[in-house]
């Protein structure tokens, strides 16, 4: 519990009585013994939705970012700018940090994967942990809770670490640019990093790439002094881009032996020697010798045999993943053809859209074209800004991606690949602000299941 002088002292108010429990960002979920932080975007709309929310809303201190006309008494505003380090005061007070070692992972590409495999490889070596990102919040265990998001709030993500970190050694994070822009990890310290790739993505957030790099390089700042972070062997450019920003920098050594299928791919290896060489780092530990026991991260290079082919869902989205994952298949399998089905999601940066076609174009003999999460804009509006990318090879547009999936798999013949790429492991299509219950793995499984039978 927070008292009262130090409640008052943190927001530099006078309330009072004011007994404070807990700490929220959303409205639902606040209660009399609680701070709420509502930011107040600048529009008429979101300021009438706040005045609604907030009538509804209980709280014992309300934390806005903007005077505006009407706060209730109990409120408080603190310019945007101050709100992680007031944060953060509240939150050593309910949710101190447990001692743990913590370790981010960036990069454009990679990210889930990675993290998914530093816990996978710690749970072989008997390392308790736990993971925060894509795929919820895990153990070596299972998925204790999914909130939806690459990289939680500050305010949940303390919550994660104390009220699940407790009995563990480490917790392995997903460093988005997204939240390293908007000091999500305000106030840690990072006791290793791993940083997969650079390309583009999220231009509709950051408009270029130097703001887009420059914000992922503010991970420098939460590494602890002799801490490291390691860029893949092969990566030799981003290697020196980041060398140039930070002595911090150091490449992962290639891992020989024989690996498991999911490996087979360059960038699957890459993420391996990364997460072998944050392990090594963190724990001084030998890294696991059976690979074997590693089980694909959903949604990640998800393979199913079928006859003489092969079915892959993974969750590329932008135009290096696609590259990444054509190139790993193209090298993989040589005597097989490659199909590719993919989409590109709405509200996002258009520009990628022409071209991921004109990867795909360069790699895949047969294109299906459909949609993927369009959101709020129509679905052949987006097909339409891919297909300028597409030059020579003919091309099939199905914008029903359940429909485009169960013809392209009803179209395998021999010594075939069938990427399924965008979704991975989405268990949903959003349009119009709904989300449709939609899974490609599901599709793929009830397919194989049919043919079996």
């Amino acid at each position: 519990m927070l008292n009262e002088q130090k409640a008052n002292q943190i927001l530099g108010t006078a309330f009072g009585p004011l007994t404070i429990k807990d700490i929220h960002w959303r409205s639902q979920d606040s209660d009399k013994s609680s701070i709420l932080f509502y930011k107040i975007a600048e529009d008429e709309k979101s300021r009438s939705l706040f005045t609604e929310r907030i009538a509804e809303a209980n709280f014992g201190c309300l934390v806005v970012n903007v005077e505006i006309d009407s706060l209730p008494k109990n409120a408080v505003v603190i310019p945007e700018a101050k709100w992680p380090e007031v944060q953060k005061q509240i939150l050593d007070e309910l949710y101190p940090l447990p001692a743990i070692k913590l370790i981010a992972i960036t990069g454009t590409n990679g990210k889930t994967t990675t993290t998914d495999l530093i816990l996978q490889l710690a749970g072989i070596l008997g390392l308790p942990g736990l993971s925060i990102g894509t795929l919820g919040v895990r153990d070596t265990k299972q998925t204790i809770l999914d909130f939806g998001l690459t990289s939680p709030s500050l305010i949940d993500l303390r919550k994660f670490l104390n009220i699940y970190g407790a009995d563990k050694m480490f917790c392995v994070m997903e460093a988005s640019s997204h939240a390293l822009a908007q000091h999500r990890f305000y106030g840690l310290e990072f006791d290793c990093a791993g940083w997969l790739s650079f390309s583009q993505d999220h231009l509709d957030y950051h408009q270029t790439m130097e703001a887009y790099f420059e914000v992922k390089t503010s991970i420098f700042k939460q590494l602890k002094k002799n801490a490291k972070l390691f860029v893949p062997e092969e990566q030799k450019e981003l290697k020196e881009k980041l060398t140039s920003v930070s002595d911090k920098t150091h490449s992962a050594h290639p891992i020989s032996g024989k690996l498991p299928l999911f490996f087979h791919t360059r960038f699957n290896r890459n993420n391996l020697e990364v997460a072998v060489a944050i392990l090594q780092d963190v724990f001084k530990v030998k890294a696991p010798t059976n690979l074997d026991a590693i089980k694909p991260t959903d949604g990640r290079f998800y393979i199913r045999p079928f006859k003489t082919n092969y079915i892959v869902v993974d969750f590329a989205h932008t135009p290096d993943a696609l590259e990444n994952i054509c190139r790993g298949i193209h090298d993989a399998f040589p005597n097989h053809k490659l199909k590719v089905l993919f989409g590109c999601g709405g509200d996002r940066d258009r520009s990628k859209r022409p071209k991921m076609a004109a990867v795909v174009e360069n790699w895949a003999d047969k294109i299906y074209v459909t949609s993927d999460n369009p959101r709020s804009e129509e679905p052949m509006a987006i097909i339409k800004d891919i297909i300028q990318g597409i030059k020579k090879k003919t091309y099939e547009i199905i914008v029903e991606r359940p429909m485009a999936v169960k013809l392209a798999l009803s179209e395998l013949t021999e010594h075939e690949v069938l990427l399924l790429a965008g979704k991975g492991h989405e268990d949903y299509i959003l349009i119009k602000g709904v989300k449709y219950p939609y899974s490609d793995a599901k599709e793929v499984e009830q397919f194989l299941s049919r043919m079996n039978s």
